[in-house]
């Protein structure tokens, strides 16, 4: 009896293992190419959260300026910190919940640090109206390449104010680098006139 069946030969086999092997290296590929995609807007909706959430609470602050207590300090100055950083400090009636209790007005001051990794933004507060020493600075904004501040009044920017009035605004832009690249930010906050 004779048998009409025939095998594979030695190149089909070896033809059908390289076809296999590219598919699966293009599969590869391509969930390679998705997940870093992933992972890269995961990094950026990160970035854009924290600056989101500065931008709203440094706006809410910003619109509840106040005089100090018996005029002691002026309610908004600009300030630098023993490195040289940027740093801006103000008088605000939207203080921190928990030293809400104790004051309804604070100092509030933001100001860079710079470490290994970029630079950090911090956030400290003092109740005016209550004998309580300044809060811990806490980090803000984390991962920074770039923090500018400019103060505008009577058509001119400043990079510095140090004015018993206040300015009309205030312009803050932030740069913070994401998978390699720098993405910046930036918003400007108009003061109420009047109140300062």
């Amino acid at each position: 009896m004779r048998c009409d069946q025939r095998g594979f030969t030695l190149i089909e086999v070896l033809l059908a293992v390289l076809i296999g092997s590219l598919l699966l290296t293009a599969i590869y590929g391509v969930f390679g190419s998705v997940s870093s995609a992933k992972q890269q807007l995961e990094q950026e909706g990160e970035a854009y959260h924290q600056v989101r959430i500065f931008f709203d609470r440094i706006g809410g602050e910003l619109s509840s300026l106040r005089l100090a207590p018996a005029g002691k300090q002026p309610t908004l100055t600009s300030a630098k910190t023993f490195e040289g950083e940027s740093a801006v400090e103000f008088n605000t009636e939207l203080g921190s919940p928990f030293l809400q209790q104790k004051g309804g007005l604070s100092r509030v001051r933001y100001e860079l640090r710079r470490e290994e990794q970029g630079a950090t933004l911090y956030r400290s507060e003092q109740v005016l109206l209550a004998d309580l020493a300044p809060s811990e600075a806490l980090p803000f904004v984390e991962g920074l390449k770039g923090f500018q501040i400019r103060y505008f009044r009577q058509g001119t920017w400043q990079e510095k104010w140090t004015g018993n009035r206040l300015p009309e605004l205030l312009e803050i832009t932030l740069e913070l680098e994401v998978a390699g690249r720098i993405i910046p930010f930036r918003s400007s906050f108009v003061l109420p006139e009047g109140r300062g």
